[in-house]
């Protein structure tokens, strides 16, 4: 058995653990729900933007439509901006902070200091919360050991070409945030809405500037305290996501280096369940990411090579069909139909690397029907063409690999 047989199973065998994980999660039940047992006076929404001129306005609007019982105080943060966020800002009743361009975590931490409200909801200045998402997240926040809840996060461009892929990716990571809370370890709090008890976050010195990814470090340093994150499935907002070429990039090598950055900074095997699952499975993906695109990508060119370059053939049906199988999910069928038929022989590494593949699928059709309410065909497109997308967000993390190595990250945005 070669090395990169091997490499491959034992992989392929931790990804089918944590699948298999994720269906436990699926069916454990709480001992006890989070339950409301009182009210808030006042609630602060920070919002903080850097070049959103084109979002901000809705962002606002949002924000000051949404439902909230109690007095509402709103801090647009300018951080920096070259465009004309500001001037937009002022049309509206909100407090408006300028600073220069220093980064998210230091705009919301300025803006934290002068908050007044008990409850402190940050969003994204390129986002929108629903009319009930506040009220709808507030509902879970009032036990003492809760210190943050999350909302359910779509992507709000969704009907651009990679919208459809984007969407997919909010919708699971949602589907695993609310199952992670169960226990405690849901490492994130999203940017587009989370609402937080402004006592823990002053508890906690506010949000860490040194690093990207802010958003699961404030996460992780609430839990380490001694508190709660949770998430309120029924409180929606939705992000507009960069579907250019450059936007992204920039988007995934910030979230990938973030990843590392977080990881160098929090990762320390204890007692704590947060340390010996979540953490080590952001860990694995990362790994998984480098050694499974790297294999992936020799398959792939390999294949290619031997297949067709080698006999002169460049370009043809069977070309397309070589790469249309690779890229969908038609490959993973035609596997399985060659293991049933006895063409593939039945091994063990077949067995786990079909199940693991198989498993996946329903969690995000799952996803799908909690948040979306229903399948129609863009969903079933991001599905059957997942892994073009799971292929170049892998890419990013075998690039951007290099950072382990980088003693400091700063947290300014790009855009």
């Amino acid at each position: 058995m070669s090395i990169q047989t091997i490499l491959t199973t034992i992989i392929t065998a931790v990804f089918l653990l944590i699948i298999f994980s994720y269906y436990y999660l699926l069916l454990f039940k709480r001992k006890k729900e989070p339950v409301a047992r009182k009210k808030f006076s006042s609630i602060t929404i920070i919002i903080p933007a850097h070049n959103e001129e084109k979002y901000i306005a809705q962002t606002i609007e949002s924000v000051l439509a949404a439902d909230f019982e109690g007095k509402k105080e709103i801090i647009v943060v300018d951080d920096g901006s070259r465009d004309n966020t500001c001037r937009v800002a002022k049309r509206f009743p909100v407090k408006i902070i300028r600073t220069k361009h220093s980064g998210k975590s230091k705009s919301i931490n300025r803006a934290l200091r002068i908050a007044k409200g008990e409850l402190i909801a940050i969003v994204d200045g390129d986002s929108v919360i629903h009319k009930d998402a506040l009220t709808e997240a507030v509902k879970y926040i009032p036990p003492d050991d809760i210190a943050a809840v999350c909302s359910t996060v779509k992507v709000k461009n969704r009907k651009s070409f990679i919208g459809i892929w984007l969407q997919m990716e909010q919708l699971y990571n949602s589907l695993l945030r609310g199952l992670f809370s169960k226990v405690n370890v849901n490492i994130v709090a999203p940017g587009p809405l989370s609402v937080y008890k402004k006592k823990c976050l002053l508890e906690i010195k506010g949000f860490e500037t040194k690093g990207y990814s802010e958003d699961v470090d404030v996460a992780i340093r609430l839990i380490k305290a001694g508190y709660r994150v949770e998430c309120a499935e029924k409180s929606i907002s939705e992000t507009n996501m960069p579907i250019n070429v450059k936007g992204f990039i920039r988007q995934r090598t910030r979230f990938s280096k973030g990843w590392i950055n977080i990881l160098k900074r929090h990762l320390k095997l204890n007692h704590t369940f947060m340390q010996i699952y979540t953490l080590p499975l952001a860990l694995f993906w990362y790994f998984q990411a480098i050694i499974m695109g790297a294999i992936t990508l020799y398959n792939l060119i390999s294949g290619y090579i031997t297949y067709f370059v080698s006999k002169g053939v460049w370009l043809s049906l069977g070309v397309a069909y070589f790469f249309f199988e690779w890229f969908s999910i038609v490959g993973i069928i035609h596997w399985f139909i060659r293991v049933i038929n006895g063409t593939s022989p039945l091994t063990i590494a077949t067995i786990i690397g079909l199940s693991a593949s198989l498993l996946v699928y329903p969690l995000y059709l799952l996803a799908i029907i909690r948040y979306d309410k229903k399948i129609d065909f863009r969903h079933l497109i991001a599905i059957f063409f997942m892994f073009p997308f799971w292929f170049i967000l892998m890419m990013f993390y075998i690039i951007n690999v290099k950072e382990v190595f980088i003693k400091h990250q700063r947290n300014i945005w790009d855009k």
